[in-house]
């Protein structure tokens, strides 16, 4: 007897082959520019959280207007400022999940405070300042003579490698105005370097530098494998300054992810492993790839992180502006062959412009994991109109960055990664995977619902691009929060008490993951859908795919 949600096999299309043409060409001229997005966005939407925006309720409303990770900079608060934040956040969570009636996962990531350079102080006390001007000179030195008597002469760094450098390559200096002054070095002595002011500006003491095109070829005895190689340039004088104690208080905070700043070897990245240990193993390591040498050491940095973190402003101050794009696609073609997430910093304003919107667009289209979006909320308008709401235009910001990635994955080619990581893969859980994302393109299923313990089968069909939402619904609250920082992922977190065969386990996982794709529109009555389960409890068990349809039963809709 055929129930109602059934769909006679007569009424299936005829040709289920996938649309023929291999070239980019062929897919763009086929697209429909008047057909709709679908509703669920597959790109993740990161939110830095600070002073401005603490508040349960503003993050709450981001949340509900898409942010799916938020992010705190450990360079600008105190462990205890940012002890709070995470308890707004987390109440924030606890609110909007309320609301749903469904556990919402927020990943929250964090940005140690990495091996800054600054300069010493200056003479005349540290409220003293100079000003630098443009093709004048001045000395650079480690000589600690030097720490507290700053002139426009000579000035203090803290860098050990500072006679490392070679000539032409280039120092740039927080400036006490807009943007930074930038340094070329002309001279190299023995504890000091001379350099030529090409950018000038207003220093202060205790000013932070960046050193841009330092040779990758170091000797191997000034290299240090240990916590001292990201911490030795920290001076005392600097709050949270140590790596170690930074990283313990992110273990013991509970966060799922931390970004190391200006990663420029692949021994940066042990040595947090290291710090890490066994306490904090499941916790992921982004490397921020800052400088040329960061990026020209990318593929073995790769091979160790978890995923990477690029911010093109930064970045082009060491890499020529032309050839940012090309390093865009680079890191994310790379990424993507591996199936690493990358998050790409992005920029959106209020009035959301043409280029803003090509930007967006292009990230997604390369291959994005994850966008950072920086929402200001000191706008200038505020000043002049006592309406003026920044806390809603930061939220019509973010909704609308969310519909720009809509319509970008909507022509995003599918299938794109099929045939390249047919050749990538191996073994069982990973050619399950494939076939999986093989099925679902297909039978044009409208998800993949899989079951996972460690996230790993819903990371390695995310991997594969499907052209249909992964939703994956696990009990362990972290593997629920970090699976957001792979793209395609609906994470569901299953919190219902243990049944006593894992054959009821899995019905009653998929009855709840079922009624989550219903609720958010993500399945109706009669739509296909591909099914990923193991044979026992437990990680490393998928393998079984199922093809299957969504029936009527407890339909209900969540506006």
């Amino acid at each position: 007897m055929a129930l109602p949600w059934h769909i006679p096999l007569s009424a299936l299309p005829q040709d289920l082959n996938v649309e023929k043409g291999n070239s980019f060409c062929d897919h763009y001229s086929r697209i429909d520019i008047h057909q709709n997005p679908r509703n669920e966005l597959q790109t993740g939407m990161m939110c830095e959280i600070g002073e401005c925006n603490r508040d349960p309720s503003t993050i709450q409303r981001l949340i509900a207007s898409g942010m799916t990770v938020a992010r705190l900079n450990l360079k600008d608060h105190e462990p205890d400022a940012c002890s709070q934040l995470i308890q707004s956040i987390r109440q924030a969570v606890i609110n909007y999940s309320i609301e749903l009636d469904y556990v919402y996962p927020l990943a929250l990531i964090v940005d140690v405070k990495g091996p800054d350079i600054v300069t010493g102080n200056l003479k005349g006390g540290p409220k003293n300042i100079i000003e630098l001007i443009v093709n004048e000179s001045i000395k650079l030195t480690t000589d600690s003579s030097w720490q507290d008597c700053g002139t426009v002469e000579c000035l203090f760094i803290d860098y050990n490698h500072l006679t490392d450098l070679q000539c032409g390559d280039g120092i740039y200096i927080d400036s006490l105005r807009s943007g930074q002054i930038k340094l070329a070095i002309t001279d190299i002595g023995e504890d000091s370097v001379n350099c030529t002011v090409t950018k000038g500006g207003i220093i202060g003491s205790k000013m932070t530098a960046r050193i841009y095109k330092v040779p990758n070829e170091v000797e191997s005895h000034k290299r240090i494998s240990s916590t001292e190689s990201l911490c030795n340039n920290h001076t005392p004088s600097q709050s949270f300054d140590n790596i170690k104690a930074q990283i313990n208080w992110a273990v013991s905070a509970d966060i799922d992810a931390i970004i190391v700043p200006n990663v420029k070897e692949i021994e940066d990245m042990r040595c947090v492993r290291d710090v890490l240990s066994d306490n904090g193993k499941h916790i992921l390591v982004y490397a921020s790839i800052d400088s040329l040498t960061g990026y020209d050491n990318f593929d073995t940095i790769l091979l160790e992180a978890d995923g990477v973190y690029v911010d093109r402003f930064v970045l082009c101050n060491d890499l020529p502006v032309e050839k940012i794009f090309i390093a865009q696609k680079v890191i994310l073609a790379k990424c993507n062959n591996i199936g690493k997430p990358c998050i790409f910093k992005a920029v959106i304003n209020e009035q959301v412009p043409t280029l803003c919107v090509t930007d967006i667009a292009n990230l997604i289209l390369d291959g994005a994991d994850v966008l950072s979006f920086e929402l200001h909320y000191d706008f200038p308008l505020k000043k002049h109109v006592s309406s003026f709401n920044d806390i809603r235009i930061a939220e019509h910001c973010l909704t609308a960055a969310c519909v720009i990635c809509k319509n970008a994955e909507r022509v995003s080619e599918p299938l794109g990664k099929l045939k390249s990581g047919a050749n990538n893969l191996g073994g069982p859980a990973k050619l399950i995977g494939l076939s999986a994302v093989d099925l679902a393109a297909y039978s044009k299923a409208s998800a993949i619902i899989c079951l996972t313990s460690s996230g790993r089968t819903a990371k390695i069909i995310s991997h594969l691009r499907p052209n249909c939402v992964i939703v994956a619904i696990t009990r362990a609250c972290h593997t629920a929060r970090q699976l957001r920082f792979w793209k395609g992922v609906q994470p569901l977190h299953y919190y219902e008490a243990p049944k006593p065969s894992w054959a009821m386990e899995v019905e009653s996982r998929i009855s709840a993951a079922l009624d989550y794709c219903k609720s958010k529109r993500i399945l109706c009555a009669g739509d296909p859908y591909v099914l990923v389960t193991g044979s026992r409890r437990g990680a490393g068990y998928c393998d079984s795919i199922k093809l299957l349809y969504a029936s009527a039963k407890d339909t209900f809709f969540l506006e």
